[in-house]
């Protein structure tokens, strides 16, 4: 299997919260990355994000802290 391009590489310009998430990029988002990166490990995560040279605005984005607090108000 192909490895998907990171979201701040396939769609660059776009931080997590900017609205292209919620109308454009969505469809990509839901379907196409968040399978493949929930699939990883964490050990595969944190090995990608440095691959991948993450911005600190990406990597504090899948910090275990902010998700828990993303599925208390969705």
């Amino acid at each position: 299997m192909n490895e998907i391009n990171p979201p701040w590489v396939q769609y660059p310009g776009y931080a997590p919260g900017d609205p292209f998430w919620r109308q454009s990029g969505e469809a990509w988002f839901h379907h196409v990355w968040l399978p493949s990166w929930n699939s990883q490990s964490p050990e595969e995560k944190e090995i990608y994000l440095q691959k991948h040279n993450a911005p600190e605005i990406w990597r504090s984005f899948y910090d275990d802290d902010f998700q828990e607090w993303l599925k208390s108000i969705d």
